[in-house]
């Protein structure tokens, strides 16, 4: 469920670059897009594998006009409510069409 919730927030941010694209604004450098803090209170590998399924969805959402880029990591941020904390941090590139021509 959280990697769903990820998937329709970077796809929001996927429009919002997409637009900025259009409007002549992209350079074709790394955006960061979001760091998400995803826990687990009693399962490391709860937490773990639900941050790698949310990379992987991100993988699969890559095309010819955008490049996610994300990272998954053990956390220490006093943001999480639980011991077992990831934090997965996502870079998207937007690709500038006329200078791949």
């Amino acid at each position: 469920m959280k990697s769903l919730i990820l998937t329709l927030v970077l796809l929001h941010l996927f429009s919002f670059a997409q637009a900025e694209s259009l409007s002549g604004s992209s350079n074709s450098a790394w955006i960061d897009a979001n760091t998400v803090l995803i826990s687990n209170s009693q399962y490391p590998d709860v937490a773990k594998k639900d941050c790698e399924t949310t990379m992987q969805i991100l993988a699969f959402m890559n095309n010819e006009k955008i490049v996610f880029r994300s990272t998954c990591a053990i956390s220490n941020s006093p943001k999480c409510t639980y011991y077992y904390c990831y934090e997965l941090k996502t870079k998207i590139l937007v690709v500038d069409e006329h200078k791949a021509e």
